[in-house]
């Protein structure tokens, strides 16, 4: 079994790969922050799955842990491998979703600051001349019930209140992935030596809209959605293209957002029965 550093490992990718990976008997480091020892002690495998994307409140965070902690990991820390996760909105408005697809950065985007800090840490592993393997997963989501996340949130309340407002259009569209395939997907590419300097990503492969998800949420809660007319920002997702990560792993085949959203719906129901 192998020695594990992950870092992020209390956030919500992180919690996941922590998980699968003491399941599988795995040894595991998740360093707190600021935790000077990192760069003292074999590091074995490195997950680095922290990140920040709230550049409207904390853009120096965001740079922080996006890429200058990484940057010094690279320097000096002493590792076997490391997988970094960036991610597909790097993809938002552009033609097309391969990982050697040239990429923009558009002016009107209020986050491009996670895009461009997310593209220099992306540069910085290429460049550094260690033994990395870069992922981009898509929108990743969760089934637990007490989530805050989008999913769980509107499943509580289409069941609790019998009303889901949506503030974004019937036709937004985008790539749903689920946590335990992204971090299934981590720790299986983190063993292959072949994805050494590749950059991967892990999605679904298919798009899924708003009214897919409203629709699923009618029909078998019987809830009303509500769509609001607001000013909706200019996003569009190319659809995800998973050519490298099928052939990396065979057997790739992520779950459905939408049977997962059926999935939540009949767990909270029976929940609430037995409350």
């Amino acid at each position: 079994m192998a020695l594990y550093t992950i870092f992020g490992g209390r956030g919500f990718i992180g919690s996941e790969i922590v998980r699968q990976l003491e399941s599988q008997s795995h040894s595991t480091f998740v360093p707190a922050r600021d935790d000077c020892t990192v760069f003292e002690r074999d590091l074995g495998i490195v997950i680095y799955c922290a990140g920040n994307g709230d550049c409207k409140n904390t853009p120096f965070s965001v740079l922080e842990a996006n890429v200058s902690l990484l940057a010094e990991l690279l320097q000096k820390a002493q590792f076997d491998r490391l997988i970094y996760v960036s991610s597909t909105r790097v993809y938002m408005n552009q033609s097309g979703s391969s990982e050697l697809d040239n990429l923009t950065v558009c002016v009107d985007d209020s986050r491009r600051l996670f895009n461009l800090t997310k593209l220099v840490a992306e540069e910085l592993c290429l460049k550094s001349e260690r033994d990395v393997c870069i992922v981009r997963p898509s929108n990743v989501y969760g089934v637990a019930l007490n989530s805050p996340l989008f999913l769980p949130a509107i499943t509580r309340n289409a069941i609790n209140h019998g009303k889901v407002d949506m503030y974004i259009a019937k036709e937004y569209a985008k790539d749903y992935v689920s946590v335990i395939d992204v971090a299934s997907s981590c720790i299986s590419l983190s063993l292959i030596k072949s994805s050494r300097n590749k950059i991967v990503n892990i999605a679904a492969g298919y798009n899924v809209t708003a009214q897919d998800v409203a629709d699923v949420l009618q029909k078998h809660t019987g809830c009303e959605v509500v769509w609001h007319d607001i000013d909706f920002p200019n996003e569009i997702f190319p659809v995800t293209d998973i050519t490298q990560i099928e052939k990396f792993l065979v057997d790739y085949n992520p779950r459905n957002v939408l049977d997962d959203l059926r999935y939540m719906i009949d767990k909270f129901k029976v929940e609430m029965k037995a409350e």
